[in-house]
């Protein structure tokens, strides 16, 4: 750390998750390196939110610490992201999900590593999955993906989404310069991945480092926002939005730009053709002929009619393996092909 020490801000956006939300904020004020402000932006919740938070700061001693903010409506989500973050004020900008909580230590690591490398714009790292359902509740440390700080930067971003396509990064365990939010710019409401697209038009701008650790406890539940959007929806808005940043790498190099597409879009058709596979030995028809159609249609060059029709009917009259309804472990484990 540096003589003059820098500011940490924690962002939290939240809706309807009050009791999660109140821990995620606890965790991030429990840090090592305490930040100087929490805000948590409340997307017009429902539920006991607004009443939860301002009697716990009514009577807390860390009261001054924490931003409580409330939407006049609801954003419908990534709004509400650039809101919380929009109102932070330090030096450095911490982001955490509502239900996601941080690890003892992570924001020590994080600004320290950053100010050691004053060329790396922001750092991500890995994460303890917390599996959450009715019956259920076990942490499973994912396997971290090396033993040293992982760069990523505009001439490796398509290798590395590629290679780690499932999880490439986990948005509650970045921590930016607030240089970075300030180029970069706001998260993109025409994306439900808007996350994925933010990483990605930061790291056509800054180096990012993947850090060799567990930053946070990642819950996994029911109401995952990953499990509502659904697997073949985010391939799709995953493979648009890589496929628009490999245009940008490249203008001038049009055979370097026309096989990296091939090759990205080869990817995302296998790991679609994965998804297909997996849900029709799960029974999952419906979800299978999603899949199909996001193959056909939505990925690079459509399939010709008959190709789909084909397919189509394949998957309606496939024998099932499965019964249709998914093991407890997949609602709690959702990712974005199968394993």
């Amino acid at each position: 750390m540096t003589a003059t020490r820098k500011t940490v801000s924690v962002a939290i956006a939240t809706y309807n998750r009050a009791a999660m939300a109140r821990q995620a904020v606890e965790a991030a004020l429990a840090q090592s390196l305490a930040p100087e402000e929490v805000v948590i932006s409340d997307d017009a919740s429902t539920d006991h939110t607004e009443v939860l938070f301002k009697q716990w700061l009514a009577g807390s001693s860390q009261a001054s610490n924490v931003k409580y903010i409330r939407q006049p409506c609801n954003s419908k989500g990534v709004g509400n992201w650039n809101r919380a973050i929009e109102a932070t004020t330090g030096d450095y900008i911490a982001w955490c999900s509502d239900d996601d909580r941080f690890l003892p230590g992570h924001l020590q690591a994080s600004v320290d590593y950053l100010e050691a490398h004053p060329e790396t714009g922001l750092v991500h790292s890995g994460f303890v999955d917390l599996l959450e359902n009715a019956a259920v509740s076990r942490q499973e440390p994912r396997r971290l993906r090396s033993n040293q700080p992982l760069p990523v930067n505009r001439k490796t971003l398509v290798r590395y989404l590629i290679r780690y396509y499932d999880w490439p990064f986990h948005p509650s365990t970045i921590v930016m310069r607030r240089a970075v939010w300030e180029k970069v710019g706001l998260f993109d409401p025409r994306f439900a991945l808007a996350d994925t697209d933010w990483f990605v038009r930061a790291a056509m701008e800054f180096a990012i480092v993947l850090l060799p650790r567990h930053g946070v406890l990642n819950r996994r539940h029911p109401g995952n926002w990953s499990n509502r959007v659904g697997s073949a929806r985010m391939q799709c808005e995953i493979y648009e939005i890589v496929d628009r940043a490999i245009g940008q790498l490249w203008p001038r190099q049009p055979v370097r730009r026309v096989l990296t597409r091939c090759l990205w879009n080869g990817n995302v058709r296998a790991r679609l053709a994965l998804t297909i596979c997996a849900r029709v030995r799960s029974g999952h028809k419906a979800a299978a002929a999603v899949a199909w159609q996001s193959l056909a249609y939505g990925v690079g060059r459509a399939l010709p009619k008959w190709m789909e029709t084909l397919g189509s009917w394949l998957i309606e009259h496939w024998p099932l393996a499965g019964s249709g309804n998914l093991p407890a472990a997949d609602g709690l484990r959702e990712t974005v092909s199968p394993p």
